[in-house]
């Protein structure tokens, strides 16, 4: 009886670990053309992941942006046939050749903020987070920093994503003026850009990510009850 107990609770704890596993995108460090912040430009990975409901990016930095907190964080989207193939959500010098449907980007200063931005003909923010972010508000949208990584969460549906999408993306860094460009990209393993203000196209050096059916929350609390029961009962045989 003890014996399935164990599968038992084993079978559990790996239905709960779903909502944890991320994939892990790798990118070189020290090959962007400035050191300036102490490497908080400089990404070294990006894990991406998601739960029932909501798109999760980590990335990861050779810098701290809590001790120095001027980078730009940015995130472009080919989630679907179309988009724009010359530009952002901000207007800067970054783009993405497949065409990018949405753009994510974020500071960490100032109390933090993130916008969301989509490409429909013509780009309109259509989420904010953040006490400088404008609107609208989107519950669930958030952006935290800790040493060495910034992370930010949207809803998948704000996105127009759902389980079982595969989207195109890639990941930029940027300094505080509106016209700098990115002076690092997930996708590009060597240097970006040369200058603040090169542009840089991400071409065919973008990573994809397909989401994951996984449990809603109220169903693994069901899953853990219901396990909890079988255990109860084995164990008074």
């Amino acid at each position: 009886m003890k014996i399935y107990s164990k599968t038992i609770i084993a079978s559990v704890v790996a239905v709960l670990a779903l909502n944890a596993q991320a994939t892990i995108y790798s990118d070189s460090t020290g090959e962007t053309f400035t050191g300036a912040g102490g490497g908080i430009l400089d990404i070294s990975s990006v894990e991406v992941n998601n739960n029932a409901t909501d798109l999760i990016f980590k990335i990861n930095l050779v810098g701290d942006p809590v001790g120095t907190d001027w980078g730009k964080y940015m995130i472009g989207l080919d989630t679907a046939p179309g988009g724009d193939p010359v530009s952002n959500g901000w207007g800067r010098p970054i783009s993405m050749s497949s065409g990018m449907d949405y753009w994510a980007g974020s500071w960490v200063d100032s109390g933090n903020g993130v916008q969301i931005h989509g490409y429909s003909g013509v780009w309109s923010q259509i989420g904010a987070s953040g006490p400088f972010a404008g609107g609208p508000a989107v519950p669930g949208l958030s952006i935290t920093k800790g040493p060495f990584y910034v992370e930010i969460t949207t809803p998948l549906s704000l996105l127009g994503l759902a389980p079982g999408s595969t989207f195109l993306f890639d990941v930029y860094t940027s300094g505080g003026g509106g016209g700098d460009g990115a002076v690092d990209a997930l996708g590009n393993p060597g240097q970006s850009i040369a200058d603040w203000g090169n542009s840089y196209n991400s071409g065919n050096l973008v990573n994809s990510y397909t989401i994951p059916t996984v449990p809603e929350p109220t169903s693994l609390a069901l899953i853990g009850i219901g396990a909890s029961l079988i255990i109860g009962r084995i164990r008074r045989r």
